[in-house]
């Protein structure tokens, strides 16, 4: 399917019969590319068009304290959806409502009923219904008597361990970002508007565009060599700065992003910062000046690394 042809829903409703496939899908990795693409060949199978159902926020945000990392945004994750083939992605607040359906409920009303699920495809360890006790088990013997097709798809594996949203979690943490593009099939992004700031990285030569994670916690932490994507035709190389900026402001996160050799106003632009290598964790400093020197440093290791790859690309 076309860009054009997919569609939002912020309700558990689309128009007429479909195959629908079901889970978090934060990070929209490869294994859940294979999920999507076991769906749609049975929605081609079928002749129907393929559903996605999605929750916000995610279940583990609500039942985890503190609740995971967020890999993707509904934006970041729309925008990742797009060339997977997916006609409507439905997307279901929620809370205690959805939280206490049974799981006979869940597959009658939300899947049969309100999606008109002719098949269903998830992963071999989806749950669902109050308390999660529902699993790929019940869902057959609740469908099987509806008449409704069933394919559970065994997870994806990258050197031998399962391509989960924890393991993506954990190579960020640790600053891997290629072994997290590597499990994504993609680099890792960020998207979001430019707000203003407090202009403080202008004071020393290094003004920067600001964007909110918008989400609960960031997956990432630091300063990155980074390319920026939507200014222009090509994407803008940079150096960029995550977190709570230590001693500065009320501890909430932000992404800064100082693009080199950019001189335009970006403010209320949409554009996604690519994250490209891991340069340091964040740290305190005790007055401006060893905050510039620190940046200098940044800077210039952050052009190097990226000249280096644009380099290793051309010759490829």
């Amino acid at each position: 399917m076309t860009d054009s042809a997919f569609r939002l829903h912020r309700a558990a409703s689309c128009q007429g019969p479909s195959i629908v496939t079901v889970g978090g899908f934060d990070g929209i990795h490869r294994g859940h590319q294979a999920l999507i693409g076991v769906a749609r060949a049975l929605a081609a199978e079928h002749g129907l068009p393929l559903t996605l159902l999605t929750f916000e926020p995610l279940p583990q945000e609500v039942f985890k304290n503190p609740p995971p990392e967020r890999l993707t945004t509904l934006r970041e994750k729309i925008e990742a959806l797009k060339p997977l083939g997916v006609d409507h992605l439905v997307v279901l607040r929620f809370g205690t409502e959805l939280a206490g359906m049974s799981a006979q409920d869940f597959v009658r009303t939300m899947l049969v009923e309100s999606l008109g699920a002719e098949g269903v495809a998830v992963g071999d360890n989806f749950r669902f219904g109050h308390r999660r006790t529902g699993d790929v088990e019940t869902l057959e013997r609740l469908l099987s008597p509806l008449g409704r097709a069933l394919r559970v798809v065994t997870p994806e594996r990258s050197q031998g361990e399962r391509i989960s949203s924890t393991r993506i979690r954990k190579a960020l943490a640790q600053g891997d970002l290629r072994d997290a593009a590597r499990l994504l099939g993609r680099p890792y992004e960020m998207m979001g508007r430019v707000i203003h700031g407090h202009a403080r990285g202008r004071r020393i030569g290094y003004p920067t565009a600001n964007l909110l994670p918008q989400r609960r916690r960031a997956a990432v932490r630091g300063v990155f060599a980074v390319r920026v994507h939507g200014v222009g035709p090509l994407p803008y190389n940079g150096v960029a700065s995550l977190g709570t900026r230590p001693g500065l402001d009320d501890g909430s996160e932000l992404l800064e992003v100082h693009l080199f050799d950019w001189t335009d106003d970006l403010y209320g632009q949409l554009i996604t910062v690519e994250f490209v290598a891991f340069l340091r964790e964040e740290r305190r400093f005790d007055d401006w000046e060893k905050l510039r020197r620190a940046i200098d440093a940044d800077a210039e290791a952050a052009r190097s690394i990226l000249a280096s790859q644009s380099h290793n690309l051309s010759e490829e």
